[in-house]
């Protein structure tokens, strides 16, 4: 009876250490292709400078989107790089440009071509984002927007989309994220 209440608790506290497990952590590269959102293989992503750290970030779109789905995209895109980098990284400062990949159909050929305009660029120190984490999203650590495999937590989709509380604007307009047309 011991063995097996000692198993169960061991079971237990494997259990809630995984649940509170720490964030994976590597370099910008390995966090991007980790997660799958963008790659640099599809020119979803690229590093433009390492000292200081600057990344692209650019969500693939066609040409019927509206302006405010593009402009929406381009902030989650923004966000989503901060978050990202002070999450699964140790830097202490990164910018972020998101850029819309557009996709353009030419009879049975499909390419994506990068475009300048419209953009949204952010940057920010890990104090500052942790600040803004902290009241815009009620959190008091990065690892608070991560669930144990790395997937946002509510607190974290609620600074992501426009419907929801707080909202993506007010999480991207508390970071200073610059977007032009």
């Amino acid at each position: 009876m011991k063995k097996k209440s000692a198993l169960m608790a061991l079971a237990f506290a494997a259990c809630v250490s995984a649940a509170h497990a720490e964030p994976f952590k590597g370099t910008i590269e390995q966090v991007i292709e980790k997660m799958r959102d963008y790659s640099a293989s599809n020119n979803t992503f690229q590093v433009l400078s390492k000292q200081p750290l600057h990344i692209r970030l650019s969500p693939k779109m066609v040409a019927a989107e509206t302006s405010e789905s593009v402009k929406t995209e381009l902030l989650r895109a923004a966000t989503y790089g901060v978050y990202r980098t002070f999450i699964h990284t140790h830097v202490d400062r990164v910018q972020v440009t998101a850029r819309p990949l557009l996709m353009v159909i030419n009879g049975e050929h499909r390419e994506f071509v990068l475009l300048k305009k419209p953009s949204a660029t952010v940057s920010v120190s890990r104090a500052k984002a942790l600040e803004v984490a902290r009241q815009t999203l009620q959190v008091t650590s990065f690892s608070q927007l991560v669930d144990a495999h790395d997937m946002w937590t509510d607190k974290m989709e609620n600074g992501r989309y426009v419907n929801r509380k707080p909202g993506l604007h007010k999480l991207a307009d508390d970071l200073d994220v610059d977007f032009s047309h």
